[in-house]
């Protein structure tokens, strides 16, 4: 394990301790530009990362902060979701996350998503696989053998599940779905084996919403890429992901490709 992957599960876990601390009284929330609405512990949970990676010489694209381009003149990065799944959170589901990505010339290589309320934990550096600790357990993750669409288990968001991701899964006779919150927490239950597919058709997520469980997902065997079937650029101007989001088991990848149009 790099002292990189050390220092962000150390970070992650104490951001996800400051924000159970607030989750479980009463909290203030804001409402942002895009008329979105955060919360006093994506701040506080931010803070605490922020400034535990600041020694780093690495650029940072971190969802609740002004986003000044300077790391575009960097080969790292750090993407951060200080607290991904806020409805979730406001709802208390418990199915919310903080997640940390780390990309080298664009693309990812490191990846933390934990979860505050039952203590687990994702992690994975590239080409050292996956795992997860919960309970005190640490195990190493595994997607699915699931071969055919139509047998998949899709895992779909409790609070943005639209019409045409209800159209996807009847026009191809998927009948099995799990609801979940975070998109670290839906890509966790794919490398898990839990689950075998995701897909968003909005164009509302951003670079943060994916770098990490990436990362994590595809050092379990599975596959994400955008809905066209390309893979993610990160550390780009543009931080919206414009095109949708694909994850899988890898086996029904192309088949969820091939048939988002019809």
């Amino acid at each position: 394990m790099s002292q990189e992957l050390e220092e962000v599960i150390h970070l992650a876990k104490r951001a996800g301790e400051r924000i159970l601390e607030i989750y479980q009284g009463e909290f203030e929330t804001y409402q942002k530009k895009d008329r979105s609405t955060v919360t006093q512990a994506d701040f506080a949970s931010e803070k605490i990362i922020l400034s535990g990676l600041r020694d780093y010489d690495y650029g940072f694209l971190s969802e609740e902060s002004e986003d000044d381009l300077s790391r575009l003149g960097k080969e790292k990065t750090w993407i951060i979701d200080p607290l991904d799944g806020t409805n979730d959170f406001l709802e208390r589901t418990g199915e919310f996350s903080v997640m940390v990505g780390l990309v080298d010339k664009n693309q990812p290589i490191l990846g933390v998503v934990y979860l505050p309320v039952g203590d687990k934990l994702y992690f994975a550096e590239k080409g050292e696989g996956a795992y997860l600790i919960e309970c005190g357990r640490s195990v190493k993750l595994e997607v699915s053998n699931v071969y055919n669409l139509s047998q998949a288990r899709f895992v779909v968001s409790r609070s943005h599940f639209s019409d045409l991701e209800k159209e996807f899964l009847v026009r191809n006779e998927i009948e099995q779905f799990i609801h979940a919150g975070s998109t670290g927490v839906k890509l966790g239950l794919i490398a898990e084996g839990k689950a075998d597919g995701y897909l968003t058709f909005t164009d509302r997520t951003c670079q943060w919403d994916i770098c990490a469980p990436e990362v994590i997902l595809k050092e379990a065997g599975g596959e994400v890429t955008d809905l066209r079937g390309d893979n993610f650029i990160y550390n780009r101007r543009e931080v919206r992901n414009l095109y949708g989001i694909a994850a899988s088991n890898e086996r029904i990848h192309s088949q969820i490709i091939k048939n988002i149009g019809g």
